[in-house]
């Protein structure tokens, strides 16, 4: 209370306490504009002095305390009298900080990217902030007074439900939502929602904040993404990939490992893989896990790449690649993928064994080659002396004797062509009593001394079509498994039979049950072979054998020969008791192919002139001496060079040319060609065991009469007079 000059009064406790002043001491010692700013104490006293002002009171007025500004109050003034008036401080002080901070917080809010939003106790919105409408495109005239329900996807009715119940009960909510723009898309949001109570804790709305994080969710999904793409990757690789940091601990690893066995690439796993600990540590082999560290330091310093082959003590062959794990151009880790390469491994030697085995089938060729030049100058020379010799002499029979072995000999080398060529034979009709006789003679020169052959044919013929050297070799390699199947002797039965396919061969192989086909068995009592083992047999390269005995194509090269001739093989085996393999033939309608028998008789005559163009000097002996005596005349040529300088001397004054296929330099077949083209009334002839089939196609166009070598005398000799009879 002051009087009309500002003198203090009266004072309460408060108001000391604001002003800063002793009570005591003040009151009618202080004067009031002694503690307000200058406009203040101004305006008070003038309202002192009778002065009216609108209202009675002075607003935020500064206070002075200590000689300086303490804080602000609101003043009301009270007249008691002409003299006196009651002054009211409230200091506002309070008040004001409340206000700055809430200038400050709702700056905050609209400075914000963040959606913020408020609503009342019925869930109504009552404020929203400039980011809502950038991001939902609602403006706040559109959205004040309506609850959130328009924001959210219908999906979303039930988190609705679940934040609202949360926020009633005092409780924030956490969580994702989707929500639709006025434009109609979809957004993804991360949002807070917290409840507003009064002071007295009733519910009087609730706050919501919300990020939009719809491009962290598509990269997250686009990671995600990425990520099961390269797992998926990783797992679906056949090998075992670890991941390692370092100091080499494993960080990641496919399920490659569960796959192989418990020791792969020298790393052996007890139990489940274990995230975290030292890969060399799974190493038991020291020798092995110091390879391995050496490697792996090595990879770590170059960020180079490294193989390593590892051959197991089971015999499974490895191939640990070890690859630098990069990672902004810095070498973070390691790689490292383990596989399986023992399959990969025995193909490679299958395939050196399958070339080998392709050389050697050509040096047999040209083995036989040369042979059947021989055996025809011996079958030749000798066929000369049967013919001049007494037939009751002891020189005719011994030449006969000679003949003979000498046939067997031929016979041999045409299986041994037949056997080693690679372009197919015409299919002819033949009996299969006469294909397992032929190759069982072949058979028993490989077959070892304590391996018993048994040949047993039908008692009819069995007329089948196919390749006669296909034939033979499906049965030689039949017999050499046969063979490897009794290491320590046994018996080998190849027999024949016409049959009817029973019901349950027929569902085996999909042939109609009841038809009738040639059946020729092939059964050894050997070991067996092992019921796991029997489904996978006629697969390529498969093989049981010891390493680099075998290519493991024997059987499937006899399973595609048998498709081939319209037929099938059915296997039946007991471990211990032996191995039954029956080749099932469709049965030939056609006549069985008749081959013409060699007769002994004398040698056709005629007359005309013969150049006879051959390498071998015993041949070139043979067929002058030989076409000697059927009276024609006889030019003879070492090479094809040669003849054509016999031809060019002659004037081509020579009838036949009669020349071998395989010579240095220029063979048969271009010798025929360059004579036909310059003499054109020259007939060619040539002789050959074997021919390609693009050679037979070259000559087949030249119209060339071929002659199989070894042939008989009186085969060749007919030919030549025959061909001289159409000059005439």
């Amino acid at each position: 209370m002051c009087r009309s000059d500002g003198v203090v009064l009266k004072i309460n406790p408060k108001a000391a306490q604001l002003l800063k002043v002793d009570r005591t001491a003040t009151e009618e010692h202080f004067c009031l504009f002694d503690v307000l700013v200058p406009p203040a104490s101004q305006k008070l006293l003038g309202a002192l002095q009778g002065k009216p002002i609108h209202p009675r009171a002075l607003n935020s007025v500064g206070i002075f305390a200590g000689g300086r500004q303490s804080g602000l109050a609101d003043l009301e003034l009270t007249s008691l009298d002409k003299n006196h008036t009651l002054v009211t401080f409230r200091d506002i002080s309070r008040r004001i900080r409340l206000e700055s901070h809430v200038n400050r917080l709702v700056t905050a809010i609209d400075a914000t990217p963040d959606v913020f939003f408020l609503t009342d106790a019925e869930f109504r919105i009552t404020f929203v902030n400039p980011a809502f409408y950038t991001i939902t495109g609602y403006n706040i005239e559109t959205v004040l007074g309506r609850t959130d329900e328009f924001l959210r996807a219908p999906s979303e009715e039930e988190k609705i439900r679940a934040y609202r119940e949360a926020v009633c009960k005092g409780r924030d909510w956490i969580g994702e939502l989707t929500n639709i723009s006025r434009e109609g898309t979809s957004y993804q949001v991360e949002a807070t929602i917290s409840p507003i109570c009064d002071n007295i804790g009733r519910f009087m709305g609730y706050v919501v904040c919300e990020h939009d994080v719809t491009m962290r969710k598509r990269l997250e999904d686009d990671l995600r993404l990425q990520n099961n793409f390269v797992r998926s990757i990783l797992h679906s690789l056949d090998g075992a990939i670890y991941s390692l940091d370092r100091e080499f601990h494993v960080t990641h690893a496919n399920d490659g490992w569960r796959h192989l066995p418990t020791e792969h690439g020298g790393i052996r796993l007890n139990g489940p893989l274990e995230l975290g600990h030292n890969l060399l540590n799974y190493i038991p082999d020291p020798a092995r896990r110091a390879e391995l560290k050496t490697i792996f330091e090595e990879v770590l310093a170059t960020g180079m790449p490294q193989d390593n082959r590892f051959e197991a003590p089971d015999g499974r062959f490895w191939l640990v690649k070890i690859s630098p794990w990069i990672h902004a151009t810095q070498v973070r880790g390691l790689i490292c993928n383990i596989s399986d390469q023992t399959r990969y491994h025995e193909l490679q030697n299958q395939l050196f064994q399958s070339q080998k085995m392709e050389i050697i089938g050509a040096l047999a060729a040209g083995v036989a080659h040369d042979f059947n030049n021989l055996l025809q100058a011996i079958r030749g020379n000798i066929g000369l002396v049967i013919l001049q010799s007494p037939q009751n002499s002891d020189l005719h029979r011994w030449g006969e004797e000679i003949n003979l072995a000498a046939t067997r000999a031929a016979e041999i080398t045409r299986q041994l062509l037949s056997f080693s060529r690679r372009s197919d034979e015409m299919r002819t009709v033949l009996d299969l009593n006469q294909i397992i006789r032929e190759a069982g003679e072949l058979a028993r020169r490989t077959l070892r001394g304590n391996i018993k052959l048994e040949i047993v044919p039908a008692p009819q013929p069995v007329p089948i079509k196919i390749e006669l050297s296909r034939a033979t070799q499906t049965l030689l390699n039949l017999c050499v498994n046969a063979q490897d199947a009794m290491p320590d002797g046994g018996t080998l039965t190849t027999s024949n039979a016409i049959v009817k396919v029973s019901a349950e061969t027929g569902q085996r192989h999909g042939v109609a049950p009841g038809g009738e086909f040639a059946c020729c068995s092939v059964i050894d009592t050997g070991c067996g072979i092992p019921p796991e083992q029997l489904p996978r047999i006629f697969e390529a390269f498969f093989t049981t054998k010891e390493k680099g005995r075998g290519t493991g194509l024997g059987l499937s090269i006899v399973q595609r020969i048998m498709q081939e001739a319209g037929g099938f093989v059915d296997v039946d085996s007991t471990l211990g008791r032996g191995t039954t393999f029956q080749l099932y033939f469709p049965v030939a309608k056609e006549s069985l192919h008749a081959e013409s028998q060699p007769t002994r008789c004398p040698l056709p005559h005629g007359s005309g002139r013969v150049l006879v163009v051959d390498d071998l000097d015993l041949m070139r002996n043979f067929a002058k001496s030989f076409l000697g005596t059927t009276g024609l005349s006889v030019l003879v040529a070492s090479s094809g060079q040669e003849a054509l300088r016999i031809l060019e001397q002659e004037n081509g004054a020579v009838d036949i040319l009669f020349t071998d296929y395989s010579m240095p330099g220029m063979n048969g077949v271009d010798l025929i060609e360059q004579v036909t083209a310059r003499w054109p009334a020259i007939h060619p002839v040539l002789a050959s065991g074997y021919l390609e089939d693009p050679v037979m196609e070259r000559l087949e166009k030249l119209k060339v009469k071929v002659l199989a070598k070894p042939y008989e005398m009186q085969e060749a000799a007919k030919v030549l007079i025959d061909l001289l009879a159409k000059r005439e």
